[in-house]
């Protein structure tokens, strides 16, 4: 059956939020990521958009949200969880996040996404993209790591973020590059 909705889940720093934006240019559908469905699932509360900058959101608890204190179940997560069904209902689309693979599992046409990469690659790519020392970049994706992993362990049971047990395809960005990716994704929904 061909992949009509990918599901993108990504180590920081590993190209994969990218990876999900031009696939859905190319594909000409809608990309929806975590900004969009906080937005959309929680409409009357503000998140992440009432943090001015990284280091307000990382040192006030506020980084992603409700993510920090939220486990599975919440009435948080169903909401989410029924906006990205609702979404994907809709018809072919790209998710990054959100652990939107875990929750579309019974869709035989979704395909679940893994991508990584080596920890010196995706510090490089956080320090060139996101103008930040070494130091801090490599700070900032073990921290953002962490909460992915809590978070996917959260909402789904004790599953272990990033098994490839879990996930349809895992693709590695620093031994193939986001190019490449991008063609093995696209060849694994037709």
């Amino acid at each position: 059956m061909k992949k009509n909705v990918i599901a993108i889940s990504r180590q920081c720093g590993s190209g994969g939020y990218t990876i999900g934006q031009e696939l859905a240019a190319r594909l000409g559908v809608p990309f929806y990521d975590k900004e969009y469905l906080d937005t959309h699932a929680h409409p009357d509360e503000n998140h992440v958009q009432s943090c001015t900058s990284l280091l307000f959101c990382l040192t006030t608890g506020m980084y992603d949200g409700y993510i920090l204190t939220k486990g599975g179940g919440t009435e948080e997560t169903s909401r989410e969880a029924d906006l990205i069904h609702r979404l994907a209902e809709q018809g072919p689309c790209v998710f990054v996040g959100r652990c939107a693979e875990y929750v579309l599992r019974d869709r035989a046409d979704c395909l679940g996404v893994f991508i990584q990469g080596e920890k010196d690659d995706r510090v490089n790519r956080m320090v060139t993209e996101e103008k930040l020392f070494p130091d801090a970049a490599q700070r900032l994706i073990e921290s953002r790591d962490k909460i992915r992993a809590t978070h996917y362990r959260n909402l789904t049971g004790g599953l272990t973020w990033g098994d490839p047990a879990n996930y349809d395809l895992v693709l590695d960005t620093t031994q193939l590059g986001l190019d490449r990716c991008m063609e093995k994704i696209l060849e694994a929904c037709e």
